[in-house]
């Protein structure tokens, strides 16, 4: 296992300026729309909660709509710049906050999610126990990452053949082997990278995350291997073979 300590991780999305500037380049439509129709789905029947808002794009649009909505992302730049970006909405509330311990009571919130988070955290586990903690009982939970043992995108035919059996041999793995491994990310402090995946820390899968969604008692209402909208992908991203092994993991769920 390669890892980069907590410590320096925390310090690059706490401090590069320009990570964060690339990610208010990144058009709403292509990244943001699908995570925002089921964020703000529910917005009308309670508090909506979105860690590791980055900029706050998704928070802002929420806000625009008449309902309240709170960002935490662990870095001042990002959270200095989503006040800016949301022209002070007052239904749209951003603190710097960790989601290893999130600054809110027990069940704050209807809706928790959280987009290309957990490929960046050391323990992923600890995030998502803290925003099921903050989650109401039949409140919904949302998960957006990158499928990183996706075969199609692996370097060579190895890696490719190397990917598919780890993804296959995690659909019979057991509960209490449930793990997701680690690499050692490239931390660009140009920015010119950012998108790319480059700075992941943990190699995220879909068949991992929802076991262990599942293991937590929630009860998966969606699953699709595609986080944009174009209808003709969506329909074939939804198949079990295709959203197990294509390219992203997006995931909702109740808490029971």
């Amino acid at each position: 296992m390669i890892q980069l300590s907590e410590e320096n991780l925390q310090r690059y999305y706490k401090s590069c300026r320009e990570y964060f500037f690339k990610l208010q380049e990144k058009d709403f439509k292509t990244w943001f729309s699908k995570y925002y129709k089921f964020l703000s789905a529910n917005r009308k029947e309670g508090l909506v909660l979105d860690v590791g808002c980055g900029v706050g794009q998704v928070v802002a649009k929420i806000a625009e709509k008449g309902s309240e909505c709170v960002g935490v992302d662990v870095s001042p730049i990002a959270i200095k710049t989503a006040v800016g970006e949301s022209n002070k909405n007052t239904n749209a509330f951003f603190i710097v906050a960790s989601g290893y311990n999130l600054p809110f009571k027990r069940e704050t919130f209807n809706t928790v999610g959280c987009f290309d988070i957990l490929e960046h955290l050391n323990d992923h586990r600890k995030c998502l126990d803290e925003m099921f903690r903050v989650l109401r009982r039949n409140g919904t939970i949302i998960i957006a990452s990158p499928n990183l043992l996706c075969p199609v995108y692996a370097k060579g035919f190895k890696q490719k053949i190397l990917n598919t059996k780890k993804l296959f041999s995690k659909i019979i793995e057991s509960d209490a082997k449930l793990h997701l491994e680690h690499v050692k990310p490239k931390l660009d402090w140009s920015g010119k990278e950012v998108g790319k995946d480059l700075d992941a820390t943990t190699i995220t899968d879909p068949i991992t995350i929802k076991k262990l969604l599942k293991k937590k008692k929630v009860k998966i209402i969606y699953q699709s291997s595609y986080l944009g909208t174009k209808q003709s992908i969506e329909k074939l991203s939804k198949l079990p073979l295709i959203r197990s092994i294509g390219g992203g993991i997006f995931i909702a769920g109740k808490k029971e």
